[in-house]
């Protein structure tokens, strides 16, 4: 998948991506983004949300950007529009969208800011009363 990738042929990628486990891609791919830390591993994401708009697509986006590909200038900032996607295709209903917004609040650029961050933290907290990520937030 990587000469794939790095070669920009991302059609067949998608083909990869259709007939494979979510997990198994979402592995697979950040893998290759430790290995490599090619912006193309982001890029083939770009194109597979062209094609279908998901909360899982958008949650890998936000992975790759804010985790192997972090060092990239913007990368941070990048992530902040996947995780915010990601929330609003859950409709705010899932813990595991809305701590990745409140994990922008702690990088080094504070992407999203401590206001931003104790309200995200009290949603959590309707929604998972002992969520230790949201409770360390507030207090």
């Amino acid at each position: 998948m990587e000469t794939l990738i790095v070669s920009g042929r991302f059609k067949e990628v998608k083909d990869i991506y259709q007939t494979t486990d979510f997990e198994t891609f979402k592995n697979d791919l950040l893998t290759l983004a430790y290995d490599n830390e090619h912006l193309s591993n982001y890029s083939v994401l770009v194109y597979l949300l062209f094609d279908t708009e998901d909360d899982k697509l958008h949650d890998l986006a936000f992975q790759v950007l804010s985790q192997p590909l972090c060092h990239i200038e913007g990368a941070y900032a990048s992530s902040l529009y996947h995780a915010q996607r990601a929330v609003d295709l859950t409709d705010a209903a899932d813990v595991k969208r809305l701590e990745n917004l409140l994990f922008l609040n702690i990088v080094p650029e504070k992407i999203v800011s401590d206001e931003q961050a104790k309200s995200i933290a009290e949603k959590i907290l309707v929604l998972d009363p002992t969520n230790e990520v949201a409770k360390d937030t507030l207090y």
